[in-house]
């Protein structure tokens, strides 16, 4: 789905709650609660119905309207005022020094709700996803839990929403706030989830290099090609990647593919499901593939990137070897370090689109807190949900500050990095689409990186055989 308003971008850590505190429901009484609750109205109308009634009881009894509206607060209040309770959270991701998850925020939310205690810790990818499936089984899952965009991995917002694992965060107030990411977040029009930001996919290149011949930033697919024609006439090698590890093809693809299959049918890859598209669809995944194709028949990414790791890839463009490399946000920090060439960075989106035709960005919302629907404090949860991502609570600004965040919105919005600038605009303008694999089960991109590398490594692999492949294998993983 096309992307429509600002929202925080990251690069996105996953987080993770305690095995031990991992049951939501463990522990958790509100029997007493519910008692003082009928205690004080059956009070209520006893006094209510006297009929031996004093002045000054009548004239209480005058205000009796604002005296039930003032109690209606009382009683919502003490919802996260009342009786101590302890909430769970399970994510995934390793803490680091003063983690912002399992350090920081247990302590900031009992400062803001002083009857909740959080429990927080992070498993490793592997352990969370075995562990959340043991949990959802058994029906004791953690309050709070990590869920992935769309149909993005074993934690799929739309996998677990659709089996009723998560309860709809529709009606929260800083989901306005966030909904360009809360469309990735959805299942039957309904949020489920709240991203941990966006990460974003582009091209970073050597600015010294573009001034010394003459290039601007290109705006469409001719132009770029034309810059790689002029840098490569001028002996530099125009783009650099890492295909040894073969995730960095996505990196270029997903870019064509927003600017190419998705502007022209942006539920491409939901009615894969249905079996209205398919992969297979002369001038959809042939021609992503073909435009990519064409980078290495020139030699503008040369065909030795396939004995180059990502790491590898990246050292030659800070060295100065090459003038551009496709990668992501989550990469910047590398991508500006100190090589053996001083230059200036910049960083574009890779324009796939024809001339006169819109430019987009291929920008990504991160996973994010999601609520078990079977948790008994939900409303709670809620609470903590509206006030963490309100864009100004002291939760939302000590997350801000871990650095792991580009802030659009709200406190940390002013610093934004320079390089982010072009998606940040495009993004605000509603011109993004998601990386094309959260809308895809877990595999599909592995083969195409797989039968791409065939192609590009002379094996006599064709256009045809990856838009085969691909759709082979979504048949072969999809599941209702």
């Amino acid at each position: 789905m096309k992307m429509k308003k600002v929202i925080a971008l990251a690069l996105a850590g996953t987080m993770a709650a305690s095995m031990a505190a991992g049951c939501g429901g463990s522990g958790k009484d509100s029997s007493a609660t519910e008692a003082a609750k009928t205690e004080a109205k059956t009070e209520a109308k006893t006094e209510a119905k006297s009929d031996d009634k004093t002045e000054d009881a009548k004239t209480e009894d005058a205000n009796t309207d604002d005296a039930k509206t003032e109690a209606a607060g009382d009683e919502a209040k003490a919802e996260t005022t009342g009786k101590d309770i302890t909430l769970t959270m399970m994510f995934s991701g390793t803490a680091s020094e003063n983690d912002f998850e399992t350090q920081q925020l247990p302590g900031l939310v009992k400062e803001a709700f002083p009857n909740i205690t959080l429990e927080v810790t992070k498993l490793p990818d592997d352990q969370y996803y075995t562990a959340l499936k043991t949990k959802l089984a058994s029906g004791e899952c953690p309050d709070i839990i990590l869920a992935q965009p769309k149909y993005a991995g074993a934690n799929s917002v739309i996998g677990l929403a659709k089996a009723g694992y998560l309860e709809p965060l529709t009606d929260l107030e800083c989901i306005s706030l966030n909904e360009a990411g809360a469309e990735s977040m959805k299942y039957n029009g309904e949020v489920y989830a709240i991203p941990n930001g966006v990460s974003i996919l582009g091209t970073y290149y050597n600015k010294d290099m573009f001034a010394e011949n003459n290039l601007e930033v290109p705006t469409n697919w001719d132009e770029f090609l034309n810059c790689c024609k002029v840098l490569k006439e001028a002996g530099i090698q125009p783009i650099v990647m890492g295909d040894k590890d073969m995730y960095v093809m996505q990196f270029g693809l997903y870019q064509i593919a927003a600017n190419t299959v998705y502007p022209q049918n942006p539920e491409f890859d939901d009615q894969l499901r249905t079996g209205e598209t398919k992969f297979t669809d002369d001038g959809t995944w042939n021609k992503v593939l073909e435009m990519y194709k064409t980078l290495y028949d020139n030699e503008y990414i040369n065909t030795s990137s396939l004995g180059l790791g990502a790491q590898q890839a990246i050292q030659k463009f800070v060295d100065g070897e090459a003038a551009m490399i496709f990668d992501g946000s989550f990469n910047a920090p590398a991508l500006q370090a100190q090589g053996k060439a001083e230059f200036e960075r910049g960083y574009f989106p890779l324009p796939g689109n024809a001339a006169g035709e819109e430019l987009y960005g291929a920008v990504a919302a991160g996973a994010g807190p999601a609520i078990y629907s079977g948790s008994e404090y939900k409303e709670e949860c809620k609470k903590i949900l509206e006030l963490w991502y309100d864009g100004k609570s002291d939760i939302w600004k000590a997350q801000a500050d871990t650095g792991k965040f580009v802030v659009t919105y709200g406190y940390g919005s002013d610093t934004v990095n320079p390089l982010f600038q072009p998606f940040v605009d495009l993004y605000n303008e509603g011109k993004v689409f998601y990386w094309c694999n959260q809308g895809w089960p877990a595999g599909v991109e592995n083969e195409m990186e797989s039968l791409f590398g065939e192609m590009v490594g002379g094996q006599g692999t064709t256009i045809d055989d990856i838009t085969n492949g691909m759709q082979m294998k979504f048949e072969e993983l999809y599941t209702e």
